[in-house]
């Protein structure tokens, strides 16, 4: 081998490297995946979290099979529920919010900055109607109006809602299809499981999917008694049980005027942590209703509005308890009021006796039953509404009015004059002021603020018709300034033909020779020439158009 030349043993080693490497990265990158795969199912019992979208969480296994599937919804979007997202975000858990759209952004209701940021948070915001009535009873059309319309204006807000629940959990094979077709994969009661009985033998838990979705059933509403053992205790049967869904209901949070429809964020987070134990450990699974439903929804669409204008049984005759049907006790403030109907009776009339027996502030008032316009009729902006009723009393009393927004919410929006207190029956009328912008309905009642006795019957609620704002050109001179308008039209149509033909045929025009001799070769031009021709001066009857400065000192400049 000559001092120079290429040892041949190195060559051949040179030559298998790029390969030996190639085979070392691919078996190191075996070992990393095994590692990895025996490794990561440990770090995720013994507490790793992460972030997932609601939406890709695992396909819940169907029929009654381990893990227990938990639904944590909480109900008719109180202002007092922000307190448990924080909660479940500690624990990396979503929930769904089932609200009522009418009353977003009302006292002791949440905002919509609030639905948004719990939606940013992957929890699901269905819908529970506009106003929160007993669908059971109402007209169809107004049970559309109240699912519909909460979805569409959900929907408008940018939310994607496709679980909806009942109002106090009552429905009936006519509200199913209503829910149905108004686009919703699910409809969610308020009860249904229990204890396991002869009678009951698969009450510990919803199947996965429901066999009617739009009627789920869950554990019964969480009240204030509830304790971390209760609720576990759903869980816990339902795995003995073989497994299976368990939703659950909370209202109010814990507070000194929430009612018995309450639960403490301490509870929530107690519950919560012992839930993400039992994920960790494979046994329950925490699933929002729409993940757990799925499907896909129908299109968003409004129900047809309400037409009617005039006042649904103003003479309180229709059978009611403490009122009449299609009207409702309501008021505001620090007050005891008490309520009672009388039918009517050998020709008199029905009546309404509202009696105040404390008071420190506020009123009381019977009103037609705030809804979509089953009850209440509908006005349009700008519209007055004529109001009359019979009243006889022992204290002052006066019209309280209210008035229904596009988005389907009430509020209070003026009184009419106090009358004085009348031992007989006695009339009084009164014509409100025209409806603010943004108004769909007028509702209106007898209040009484202080400690004494109110009747009234015979209510009269109707939209009052504009008349036409009257004209200020006599009807005579009218019909000639018609006819000189048209004629001027006219007359303005043809200058403007001419003017365009006149100017068509100047453009055509042979061009003259401009200063003599060769007309295709114009010579140098003296000042004795002229202007060329199309300046001023060209045409003796055409004047120079004006500069800007100079339009500016006889017309304006136009701006």
């Amino acid at each position: 081998m000559s001092a120079g030349g290429p040892d041949p043993a190195r060559a051949g080693s040179g030559a298998s490297r790029p390969v030996l490497v190639v085979a070392g990265v691919l078996a190191v990158c075996v070992v990393v995946g095994a590692v990895l795969g025996i490794l990561l199912p440990m770090w995720t019992a013994a507490g790793g979290r992460a972030t997932v979208d609601p939406a890709a969480s695992p396909a819940v296994p169907p029929g009654r099979s381990l893990p227990v599937v938990v639904s944590l919804t909480f109900d008719d979007g109180l202002a007092g529920q922000t307190q448990y997202l924080p909660v479940l975000q500690a624990h990396g858990l979503t929930g769904t919010f089932y609200v009522n759209t009418g009353d977003i952004g009302q006292p002791n209701y949440l905002t919509r900055a609030d639905l948004t940021q719990i939606a940013a948070a992957g929890n699901e915001i269905g819908g529970h109607t506009v106003l929160h009535p007993n669908l059971v009873g109402d007209a169809p059309d107004e049970t559309a109006r109240q699912v519909c319309d909460d979805r569409a204006t959900l929907t408008s807000w940018g939310f994607h809602p496709v679980s909806f629940a009942y109002p106090f959990g009552i429905t009936s094979p006519s509200v199913e299809a209503i829910v149905r077709d108004c686009g919703y994969t699910s409809a969610r009661l308020d009860h249904g499981l229990g204890p396991v009985s002869a009678a009951c033998p698969a009450c510990a838990s919803e199947t996965v999917p429901p066999t009617d979705p739009y009627a789920v059933r869950t554990a019964p509403d969480i009240t204030e008694t509830a304790t971390l053992a209760d609720l576990e205790g759903w869980v816990t049967r339902a795995q003995s049980a073989g497994g299976g869904w368990v939703p659950f209901i909370f209202h109010h949070e814990s507070c000194a005027t929430c009612g018995t429809l309450s639960t403490s964020p301490a509870l929530i987070d107690q519950f919560t942590t012992w839930l993400v134990d039992q994920q960790r450990a494979g046994t329950v699974a925490v699933r929002t209703v729409g993940q757990v439903v799925g499907g896909a929804d129908g299109p968003v669409h409004r129900a047809p509005a309400a037409t009617s204008t005039s006042l649904v049984d103003g003479d309180l005759s229709q059978a009611g308890t403490t009122v009449p049907d299609c009207w409702e006790a309501s008021g505001y403030g620090t007050n005891t009021a008490a309520f009672a109907w009388t039918p009517p009776n050998g020709g008199a009339p029905a009546s309404e006796a509202v009696t105040v027996s404390a008071y420190t502030d506020g009123d009381a008032v019977m009103l037609p039953r705030l809804d979509l316009g089953q009850c209440t009729p509908t006005t349009t902006p700008g519209t007055p509404t004529h109001l009359a009723a019979q009243y006889r009393s022992t204290v002052p009393t006066q019209f309280a009015v209210y008035r229904r927004t596009g988005t389907g919410s009430w509020e209070y929006w003026t009184s009419g004059p106090l009358v004085v207190p009348s031992a007989d029956w006695a009339p009084i009328t009164w014509d409100t002021p025209p409806a603010p912008p943004d108004t769909t309905g007028v509702a209106a009642g007898l209040a009484i603020g202080a400690v004494g006795t109110l009747e009234s019957r015979g209510y009269v609620e109707d939209a009052v018709a504009v008349p036409p704002a009257p004209s200020l050109v006599a009807p005579g001179l009218r019909g000639l300034l018609e006819i000189g308008a048209a004629v001027a039209a006219g007359l303005g149509l043809l200058g403007a033909l001419a003017g365009l033909a006149h100017h068509y045929l100047r453009r055509r025009r042979p061009r003259p020779a401009r200063w003599g001799g060769v007309a295709d070769v114009p010579g140098p031009r003296t000042s004795d020439d002229g202007p060329p021709e199309g300046e001023p001066g060209d045409d003796p009857t055409e004047a120079a158009v004006p500069s800007t400065a100079e339009r500016s000192e006889t017309e304006g400049v136009p701006r």
